[in-house]
């Protein structure tokens, strides 16, 4: 007993021994001391545990020794719990490697061989090199093992599918759609702009992964799979789900589990106890993809592990139980290999091993945010390690955060320059190699030879330098060489092979070799490289042979199928093709591609059969202009614009040339028709026809380098000059630019142009647009016209006018038409008059029945970005270390506000050219750049962290008038942010790092607005509103002027305060550490506000408080002017320091147009106090008399009180009004103005 005891406490002492020599270790590699690691590591006396093997080949790898250890599989294969690290480490270089991207090797089969043999007792482990061993069976054409191998992993393979349904940026999970609702094929689901899709059998029954594969022709979105399961009991399972996509599951119409990580993963990814009710039940699962690759694997386990065998699943719809979650009781499971890893950390929180082991458990299944939290605390520590860095440029990639992955990758570089990945990374970017000199890329790939031992890249760096040499001969060995060392890897041989032809022009060398391989692995890739070259040789016989050599085992993939088809139909060989055809479209019954190749097929047979398959075709494909033009000549049908329009209007022109008498516009209107015609299944067609003829040089100007503006499918039909002797001069285009050479005054100009268009998603079959009718030139006629399936619902509304459409039927369709005629123009244009969306008629036209539609498409667009992750949670911790829920409301909106003021800078794209969609809140914190829709959702994000409400508010800015959006649509330009403090609403613009907390421009005073409701569940309907009578800081305009004036100079102290919007022109002002600058700044202001000549001497006592919700500064100034006398009295008018009312604003005689105040004034609040010193013995005379004048909501004082006999204070107040004034008004106005300026201009008198 006590020989036991002793040795027990030897076999402790030397564990702590190894632990702390591992500790020594970790901390050497993850400094990047990979010599002294080494070293540390040979000493430690551990060499059979799994963790010191382990170990050795992770240090391996980071010497960048790659060349396989004989030694370390079986020994890892005799120890206990292997198959934990197995699943942990799966991909790592001395087991499989990342085999999807780099394929397999000699090395990697037997290592599959080698822990088949080991009989692993793990089911997951099991099934996984079971999946494997299959997949190498394939890639060798055996197909009868990959088949037997496949069918030995347990998994529901009798599925019907439905799609594909929009997934709006992520949005498709949350969005319900009707396969959710009903499992039945009696009624099609719309799919919007994928047309009517249906549930239907899959024929991947074989298979046990379920790929989508097939509906990969409409790109990312929503697929649906049910199967119905039955049960003679009740049965408790636990489903195994891998997956390559968000998902959702659902069992007799419950939520069972739901992931909304749209990532790759294994086939034990997600595990869920569940207990299927005696009976019928049906097992619904929704992926929601983003990208390519949906797919997913379910398999049911007993509670033990083992698979289940008493459940039966049929694709075949029959009636179902509908259950209660309490009965179907569904709990998630953890990942046991994720468990062992998390307990092994736990117990032991500084051991980097279990760390590193758990980091790579989460990665194998895309669990980048998990993996994420486990690397922190060691970068934090090894803020420089190479490995840390490589495993995070993982976690960026899975992130798609490439940016910092670029950054990483860089710095790896300079802080670590022997490590071999960086040096691995620069032989993949060619344009760098190119760039080098020939020393400098010798230098190079020594340093690639020597940081890395395998053989295939060392011949592959002097491939490269003999490459660089134009050396034939010996580039002709080093191919020789590679092709050897690629040890049975199918991705490098092709990779090879196609040099000997490219390089050496030995083609047959090329062919023989893919011919070769081919006959032994299955590739569809060496398929068509072999295709290429038998189609250069004219072999169709071969390239078809070729093709369809594996028809039996690839019947069910349709895009195996295509490259048949379209190699028949480049054959000619069209009615041999409907086979495949036809068997695509069992494959996937709502492929718009084999409708397509369907048509064209029957083209060549059966035209009318050929019109129904392109009319399938078009109705999920609406967007195919090609198509839909090839439907219409085959159905020979008129281009109903055409009658619409005034085709070849020459002698239109001549009866109204000369006919509008009185102008001096530059041109009148001859003719102006826009017609648009829409199609039932989305999309459209416009055309144009504007006859303007030139009265005038300006006109002339005005025409004589035109562009329309087009771009897409377009076509100019008349560009032309007609001159008064009727003869025709073209212009010349390039694009839908125009110069009309030689034009003059009393030519006409004659314009014919039309245009498709088509959208896609939700919005993909409404149409809206907006047509100014009339113009601000005199015009003989003005039409729109619109003609619309009958079953459109096209909403209508003419504004700042009272034209109604005519309505007619025209076949399937009606035809509104809005005519005027001999309109005599508007008013031409004046200073601050409204835009003219707000004074000239429009018809604004909409099929979108409400604005609660754009709103929830917004929300659909942006939920999914506002992910918090571990950049934003860090970022939320900082701006509230000690919490939010002790402050108040504002002070935390005030927080965040700030946070995104002084820290990001406004990167300027247009709303509309940069798309919707912003960006990840991680994106812009990482990058400090963002637009308007960035730095709201950043705001929104945060805030909603921080328990306030808030939500986005899309916007189109006031100087696009109040009524330039009416009618539902997406034409916004702007996007803020809304905040509920204390119960009230906030508005905060986001864009203006200069801009204080909670003041607005005067841009968004009167704008037009749309909040978007985050809460899919939101039931509110949320409508178009005005941003009017918004809680905001007010702009205060406050000076303090000391004049002191004596007989040689006048000198003018001034103390100027300011709050509100205007404080974003003085904070980046005061925000420039150049004194110089400031000066010069303050200066051009002043020179702007006096009319007098000065000096500007100094600026001064600058403050800057609140976060610039107050400015301070003084400025010492001197008027270079001399006082005025009259007789014995001198006399001066005071330097006007604010001016809230200007002689521009009524220059005008008389108004034609409102005046829309917001276009002239920034200020709500003028405060001035003049206090001027006159020399001691000199007293004022003349002190003008107190004035107070008002018109509406303007108000206007100044008074004077004489405080000493050399001493005069005056108070000047103005409050102006951002209202309009209106034509009618402007004549009281300008005298209120007038005697505005009066007022300022009176004249103090002194001796």
């Amino acid at each position: 007993m006590k020989k036991i005891t002793v040795l027990c406490l030897l076999l402790c002492f030397y564990s702590a021994i190894a632990q702390d020599n591992y500790d020594q270790f970790w901390q050497e590699l993850l400094s990047n001391n990979r010599v002294s690691a080494t070293q540390t590591l040979k000493k430690i006396d551990d060499a059979n545990s799994i963790e010191n093997l382990i170990i050795n080949e992770i240090m391996r790898v980071e010497n960048g020794q790659f060349r396989a250890n004989k030694d370390f599989l079986p020994t890892f294969l005799n120890q206990d719990n292997y198959q934990n690290y197995l699943y942990a480490l799966w991909n790592e270089n001395y087991f499989f490697n990342t085999y999807l991207d780099t394929g397999f090797n000699n090395k990697i089969v037997g290592a599959i061989n080698s822990i088949s043999e080991s009989n692993p007792t793990h089911n997951t482990i099991q099934d996984a090199i079971t999946y494997l061993e299959s997949i190498v069976a394939r890639e060798n054409k055996d197909w009868a093992t990959y088949k037997s191998k496949i069918s030995n992993i347990p998994s529901f393979r009798n599925w019907q599918y439905c799609g594909v349904f929009e997934n709006l940026n992520k949005s498709g999970l949350d969005r319900v759609y009707g396969p959710e609702t009903n499992a039945n094929n009696n009624t099609p689901f719309d799919a919007e702009s994928n047309g009517y899709v249906n549930w239907y059998t899959s024929k991947n029954t074989e298979e046990a992964y379920q790929f989508f594969t097939n509906h990969e022709e409409y790109g990312s979105g929503v697929n649906y799979a049910q199967t119905f399961v039955s049960t003679p009991q009740d049965e408790t399972v636990i489903l195994r789900i891998g997956s390559g996509s968000a998902f959702k599951l659902w069992l007799n119409d419950v939520v069972i589990f739901e992931n909304k990580q749209d990532v790759v993963t294994d086939l034990d990814a997600y595990q869920v106890k569940v207990t299927f009710p005696k009976g019928n039940n049906r097992l619904l699962i929704k992926t929601a993809e983003s990208d390519y690759g949906s797919y997913f694997i379910m398999s049911p386990l007993n509670q033990d592990g083992s698979h289940n065998t008493n459940l039966k699943e049929s694709s075949s719809y029959s009636e179902y139980n509908k259950s209660k979650a309490s009965q179907i009781g569904a709990t998630p499971v953890t990942n046991s290999f994720e468990a062992f890893f998390v307990d092994k950390l736990y117990q032991n929180p500084n051991n980097f091993f279990n760390a590193y082991c758990l980091i790579r458990t989460y990665l194998r299944n895309s669990k980048y945010e998990e993996a994420k939290k486990v690397i922190q605390p060691f970068l934090e520590q090894y803020p420089k390690s190479s490995l840390l860095r490589k495993l995070m440029i993982t976690v960026y990639s899975l992130e798609k955060d490439y940016t910092t992955i670029k950054e990483i990758n860089k710095n790896m570089e300079l802080d670590d320059e022997t490590y071999y990945l960086p040096v691995l990374l620069k032989v993949m970017v060619f344009d760098e190699l190119t760039r080098m000199s020939i020393k400098e890329l010798e230098d190079y790939l020594e340093k690639l030879k020597s940081t890395i031992d395998l053989e295939i890249m060392h011949e592959t760096a002097d491939f490269i330098y003999n490459a660089r040499q134009e050396d034939q001969a010996k580039l002709k060995k080093n191919l020789d060489k590679l092709m050897i060392m690629t040890d049975g890897n199918t991705k490098l041989i092709l990779r090879y092979a196609p040099l000997y032809e490219s390089l050496f022009e030995e083609e047959n060398k090329t062919v023989s070799i893919l011919e070769d391989l081919e006959k032994k692995k299955f590739d569809l890739s060496i398929v068509r490289k072999l295709v290429s070259y038998y189609d250069k040789r004219n072999q169709k016989s071969k390239v078809l042979d070729m093709l369809s050599n594996e028809i039996e085992y690839l019947g069910t993939d349709n895009y195996y199928l295509r490259s048949i088809i379209n190699k028949l139909h480049q054959y000619k060989r069209y009615e041999e093709s409907l086979k495949y055809i036809d068997q695509g479209l069992s494959n996937f019954p709502d492929s718009f591609v084999f409708q397509e190749l369907k048509g064209d097929a029957l083209l060549q047979i059966d035209k009318k059969k050929a019109i129904t398959a392109y009319e399938s075709s078009l109705s999920h494909n609406s967007n195919d202009k090609s198509l839909r033009k090839k439907l219409k000549d085959l159905n020979n049908e008129n281009n109903v614009l055409k009658d619409l329009v005034i085709e070849d209007a020459y002698s239109l022109i001549n009866e109204r040339r000369g006919k509008i008498v009185t102008n001096n516009y530059g041109f009148n209107i001859l003719n102006d028709n826009s017609t648009v015609e829409l199609y039932s299944e989305g999309g459209g067609n416009y055309r144009s026809v504007f006859i303007y003829e030139i009265t005038s040089d300006s006109g002339v100007e005005r025409f004589k380098e035109y562009d329309l503006g087009l771009s897409g499918n377009y076509n100019v039909n008349k560009s032309e000059i007609v001159k008064q002797d009727k003869s025709i001069i073209p212009a010349d285009k390039s694009g839908s630019s125009l110069v009309f050479n030689g034009l003059a005054i009393g030519d006409v100009i004659y314009l014919d142009y039309e245009y498709s268009f088509s959208k896609s998603g939700r919005f993909y079959k409404t149409y809206s647009d907006r047509f100014m009718l009339g113009s601000f030139h005199p015009t003989s006629s003005s039409a729109v016209k619109i003609i619309a399936p009958k079953e459109h619902n096209l909403n209508y509304k003419s504004v700042n006018g009272n034209t109604q459409p005519k309505i007619t039927t025209k076949g399937d369709s009606k035809l509104y038409e809005w005519t005027i005629l001999n309109n005599p123009g508007l008013p031409q244009g004046e200073d601050y008059m409204p835009s003219d969306s707000d004074v000239a008629e429009y018809i604004h036209l909409s099929t979108i029945d409400s604005w609660n539609e754009i709103s929830i498409w917004y929300s659909d667009l942006v939920r999914s970005v506002m992910e918090v992750n571990a950049t934003v949670q860090d970022t939320f911790d900082k701006l509230f270390p000690d919490g939010y829920k002790h402050l108040s409301e504002d002070q935390r909106a005030k927080i965040i506000y700030n946070y995104i003021r002084n820290n990001f800078t406004y990167s300027y794209v247009s709303f509309r050219q940069s798309g919707f969609v912003p960006q990840k809140p991680s994106k812009t914190i990482k990058t400090n750049l963002g637009d308007c829709k960035d730095f709201s959702t950043l705001y929104v994000t945060l805030a909603k962290k921080a328990e306030l409400e808030a939500n986005l508010i899309l916007v189109l800015t006031s100087d696009y008038g109040r009524n330039s959006l009416v009618l539902p649509s997406t034409d916004f330009n702007h996007c803020i942010a809304k905040v509920k403090i204390d119960g009230k609403d906030q508005f905060l613009e986001l864009t203006d790092k200069y801009l204080p907390y909670k003041s607005l421009p005067t841009s968004l005073r009167g704008a037009t607005a749309l909040e978007i409701p985050l809460n899919r569940n939101d039931t509110k309907s949320y409508d178009l509103f005005k941003l009017e009578n918004l809680s905001r800081e007010q702009a205060v305009s406050k000076n303090v002027v000391t004049l002191d004036i004596n007989k040689d100079q006048i000198g003018m102290m001034v103390d100027s305060e300011f709050r509100g919007h205007i404080n974003s022109y003085y904070s980046s002002v005061f925000s420039e550490p150049n004194g110089d600058v400031i000066k010069k700044a303050i200066y051009d202001d002043y020179t702007s506000r006096l009319s007098d000549d000065f000096t500007l001497n100094n600026v001064s006592n600058i403050e800057r408080k609140d976060d610039d919700m107050l400015i301070k500064y003084t400025a010492d100034i001197t008027l270079n002017k001399k006082i005025n006398k009259i007789g014995s009295t001198s006399i001066l008018q005071l330097p006007m320091v604010s001016n809230p009312y200007t002689k521009g604003i009524v220059s005008l005689e008389k108004r034609a147009h409102d005046i829309d105040y917001t276009l002239y004034e920034t200020t709500d609040v003028y405060q001035v106090v003049y206090i001027v010193n006159i020399e001691e013995g000199q007293s004022f005379t003349e002190i003008p008399e107190n004035v107070t004048l008002t018109f509406k909501d303007h108000s206007y004082s100044i008074s004077y009180s004489k405080l000493k006999a050399n001493q005069l204070k005056v108070e000047l107040n103005s409050t102006p009004s951002m209202r309009r004034i209106k034509a009618s008004d402007y004549l009281e106005f300008k005298t209120y103005v007038k005697n505005v300026l009066d007022a300022q201009e009176a004249f103090i008198g002194y001796k």
